[in-house]
């Protein structure tokens, strides 16, 4: 059973509805989330020697790519592995520093008459 944080799910975001664009963006981090634990597990799943066989078959491989894919987007959703919020909150930073130095060259070429 996965735990949801109350505070921390998608309930309490509908207290405080985002924007169009916003929602866009989350949802893009949450697929670029899913997309990195999907990759984090296959590449578990091939250090693995499979009952000392070096080979899986065809249908081994589609179902473990079925269950990472399965398992990666569950643990997105749960908000256990914050690694989207993580990723948006260093696009926000990176937003902000970025909209700084603008205001602030503005600012200096005004000191300076430029």
């Amino acid at each position: 059973m996965l735990y949801v944080n109350p505070l921390e799910s998608r309930i309490a975001g509908a207290i405080a509805p985002l924007s169009a664009d916003e929602a866009k963006r989350t949802q893009a981090f949450e697929e670029l989330g899913h997309l990195f634990l999907y990759t984090l597990l296959q590449e578990m799943r091939e250090s693995v020697d499979v009952g000392g066989r070096n080979e899986t078959s065809h249908d081994e491989k589609l179902y473990g790519q079925m269950l990472d894919d399965a398992l990666s987007g569950t643990m997105v959703r749960s908000g256990q592995l914050p690694i989207a919020r993580q990723m948006e909150a260093q696009f926000r930073l990176g937003e902000t520093q970025h909209r700084f130095r603008g205001e602030l060259g503005g600012l200096m070429g005004d000191l300076t008459g430029r």
